[in-house]
């Protein structure tokens, strides 16, 4: 595959190897000044492993042996789900089409010729449009916005697209149970995609500022001792794992009175969080989560992130409860034991003050702002403190 330049050069579309790994690494370097946190592009022996494994699909373009583009497609073959990520030009290339060729080459690869996936998602940067033009003429959907997600020069929020292949929403389960909360997030991508009514499940809410008494943890990021644990538990099916694609746990909250384990991957260099797996033997998941939060905070993490199934309103009402809010709303990610595939939401909570001034947003992802907003005032109203302190620990 290959794209001629308006002044005759040839851009050449290829599989990333071995060959490749530090012309990888200086290309994010130039791109990014050294700030891009993720160790797949920084790391070499994390780059040459990702080039060489065959759950990724990592597509270069070079000019000569000159490399100018780089985009990673990472595979879930079980769940016939792909995740598009550190997509990037240099900058004397942009403009030029170099990255919509190289995506829709990819795209058409994984979801039409070889149906290796289903769905393709990407995050895209919100503080320029261009990001999420490029996807959205590629047919990818805004599916929702992850608030202060990641910081590179500072907080930013970033969109969730998804490119849905031909056969990707035949196969979804259809009706999905939801709170009353989750409704606006749904009606977008219903819109969007032309999809059927939920059905509608209330539920009791918990008072978000009765948190009972303190829980402490003990943190262990010894990643070998981690991740063992991780698989004991759910070889044993001794966990209620959450699902959550192509992340491994590299921490693990363990409460002081054996009540909870909380499997978290962290990134200290921009403290963003995502929950993979719980473990929980006490009487109040609810407060137990808020108190792994608490704690979560004072380790560094900034943000955290959980995915709720479209399908389990008593959890959507959990999390919500436990100042976790909703932000996106992915159709079809994940397939079922019946060959299904289901609706998840995507539930983040913040623990640094919200700041939405440095963003452009195409008019979906601006929906999902609103949306999100709307929650997060909700959520406000009903967290006003009072005047008896006592209050929180009821």
């Amino acid at each position: 595959m290959q794209l001629i330049l308006k002044d005759n050069r040839i851009v050449r579309f290829s599989t990333a190897s071995i060959e490749d790994v530090d012309a990888i690494i200086n290309l994010y370097i130039e791109v990014y000044k050294g700030k891009y946190t993720l160790p797949e592009v920084a790391d070499p022996e994390v780059v040459a492993a990702k080039v060489e494994d065959p759950g990724y699909f990592w597509t270069v373009a070079k000019i000569g042996d000159r490399l100018i583009g780089s985009v990673i497609f990472a595979i879930d073959p079980v769940n016939k789900l792909g995740k598009s990520y550190a997509a990037v030009v240099l900058s004397e290339f942009r403009g030029q089409d170099v990255m919509r060729v190289m995506v829709k080459d990819s795209l058409e690869k994984l979801t039409e010729k070889t149906r290796t996936c289903d769905a393709i998602y990407a995050t895209t940067r919100t503080v320029s449009f261009a990001p999420q033009m490029v996807l959205e003429h590629l047919n990818f959907k805004s599916t929702g916005i992850f608030p202060n997600v990641r910081k590179v020069e500072s907080f930013e929020t970033h969109g969730l697209e998804v490119y849905f292949g031909p056969k990707c929403l035949e196969f979804r389960r259809k009706t999905p149970k939801l709170i009353p909360q989750m409704l606006d997030f749904y009606k977008i991508v219903q819109t969007d995609l032309n999809l059927e009514d939920p059905e509608i499940i209330e539920l009791e809410s918990k008072d978000p500022r009765k948190m009972g008494r303190p829980i402490c943890f003990d943190v262990c990021s010894d990643i070998k001792a981690v991740t063992d644990k991780f698989y004991e538990y759910q070889n044993k099916d001794m966990m209620q794992r959450v699902f959550f694609p192509f992340t491994d746990p590299n921490m693990l909250y363990s409460a002081k009175d054996n009540s909870a384990d909380f499997f978290v991957n962290f990134n200290p260099l921009d403290g963003n969080g995502v929950i993979l797996g719980y473990r929980f033997s006490g009487k109040n998941l609810r407060k137990t989560l808020m108190w792994f939060c608490e704690e979560a905070a004072k380790s560094g993490m900034r943000y955290i992130e959980m995915l709720v199934s479209a399908f389990l309103p008593e959890r959507q009402r959990l999390a919500l409860d436990a100042k976790f809010l909703p932000c996106a709303y992915f159709p079809g990610m994940r397939m079922n034991d019946e060959g299904l595939r289901e609706d998840y939401l995507i539930f983040s909570r913040s623990f640094e003050k919200l700041d939405f001034m440095d963003m452009n947003l195409v008019d979906n992802n601006r929906r999902f702002l609103d949306a999100f907003m709307k929650c997060w005032y909700d959520l406000l109203v009903r967290c006003q403190p009072d005047f008896d302190e006592e209050w929180r620990l009821g």
